[in-house]
């Protein structure tokens, strides 16, 4: 459990007026009336005072008016009914992400701006989060699962919607992320980091320019090759190169990749997530990276450097969900629509290197990640750039030729 498992001192409470602050033209009290009313939520509150009936006022002037008239006029003039009273969010939060995959100060910001207490737990990888979620009973509210993965939640019923008017920093999104093609109009999802996956090498090791896939199957670095412990990363790699789609279901294609994946294997020193790790320590030379994660490796080895191949890479993106029994929605909605305002958006992507999706974060991004196409790729790149797809039951096909390659079969 993390340093942000703590509790506000006694006597904090939740300040109605700070809630969804910045939401462009709601109030704090109307925001979290609807989340309270769309979450199903209850809170203790006072009862509105009852307003007094109007009184049907007749100029003396006016032409004498005829029973219906009189009734039809009345029922006009009948007051508004008030609005839902507005509950304060609920005093817990319970979240699972990856590891250094926030703002160093995101989350006790949260704490102390909301008085919520915020327990922050990490997941090595997709697998570990998957199967943790699965049970149904997890016990968190907001998980931060792989774009590729949302779709098999949604047919899971292990995520709930999303009702897009009480998330109001959904209009900070660039249009390209508003109506992503794994989760139409982000009806489960918001879209909260986004990654190139590419080649990292440490020119202190490596004296020539790189700029291929093939680098990650020369001879010359053997023992010191390393590649992401991730099957369709992988296989990706090997179906570029190959010219293949990367979302291929033609089994011939599949076997040509695997068979490419093995000639390689024996060059390797390892496949993990840990990227970083592996670059720092400098018994990786050339590695399989996420661009992001050679950024955070750069401010300790600046040796290091990483590259989109010109034969094209992968493109893909983390989202965050609100689980199906989370018992703290009203929370988890604030939560996930502080995470787009654009100075917390900007402050994620400058301590970790992730570039997001949140447009209006834009003018606070350190220059130099902005400058950088590793993390942020121009439209020359863009185009070269290809997501993985939720290929549903045809998965197997990559997992079984995967169990295969690990093996050694």
């Amino acid at each position: 459990m993390s340093d942000f498992d703590r509790r506000r001192p006694a006597g904090t409470t939740v300040s109605r007026r700070t809630v969804l602050r910045g939401a462009a033209g709601l109030s704090a009290a109307a925001a979290l009336g609807s989340i309270a009313a769309a979450c199903g939520a209850s809170a203790s509150a006072s009862p509105p005072a009852t307003a007094s009936a109007a009184a049907s006022v007749v100029p003396s002037t006016a032409p004498t008016a005829s029973a219906s008239e009189v009734a039809s006029a009345s029922a006009s003039a009948a007051p508004t009914p008030p609005p839902t009273p507005a509950p304060s969010p609920e005093g817990e939060l319970f979240i699972y992400n990856w590891a250094d995959y926030i703002g160093d100060k995101t989350i006790a910001d949260f704490e102390n701006k909301y008085g919520i207490k915020v327990t922050y737990d990490f997941f090595p990888d997709t697998d570990t989060m998957t199967n943790k979620i699965g049970t149904g009973n997890s016990g968190y509210d907001v998980t931060f699962p792989t774009s590729t993965y949302v779709k098999n939640l949604v047919t899971r019923n292990l995520i709930q919607p999303l009702d897009s008017s009480l998330i109001p920093n959904l209009a900070n999104l660039a249009p390209e992320w508003q109506n992503p093609s794994y989760d139409p109009n982000n009806s489960h999802s918001v879209p909260n980091f986004w990654w190139t996956t590419g080649v990292a090498y440490d020119t202190a090791r490596v004296k020539d320019a790189m700029s291929s896939w093939s680098a990650l199957w020369d001879t010359q670095w053997k023992a010191h090759l390393a590649m992401l412990d991730d099957a369709r990363e992988c296989f990706a790699v090997a179906l570029i190169r190959l010219g293949f789609d990367i979302n291929t279901v033609d089994e011939g294609q599949l076997d040509q990749a695997l068979a490419m994946l093995q000639q390689q294997k024996p060059l390797l020193r390892t496949y993990t997530t840990d990227d970083i790790g592996q670059l720092s320590t400098g018994d990786v030379w050339v590695m399989h990276a996420w661009g992001a994660d050679v950024h955070q490796v750069q401010a300790d080895k600046p040796s290091v450097t990483y590259y989109i191949p010109d034969e094209g890479a992968v493109r893909g993106s983390d989202t965050m969900v609100l689980l199906a029994k989370a018992k703290h929605p009203i929370a988890a909605h604030l939560f996930i629509n502080y995470m787009l305002d654009p100075q917390v958006a900007a402050n994620n992507t400058n301590f970790t290197g992730y570039m997001g999706p949140n447009q209006a974060a834009q003018q606070f991004i350190d220059p130099k990640l902005l400058a950088d196409p590793g993390i942020n790729p121009g439209p020359d790149l863009i185009t070269k750039l290809h997501e993985i797809q939720d290929l549903g039951a045809n998965e197997a096909l990559y997992n079984t030729r995967w169990a295969k390659l690990k093996a050694g079969a």
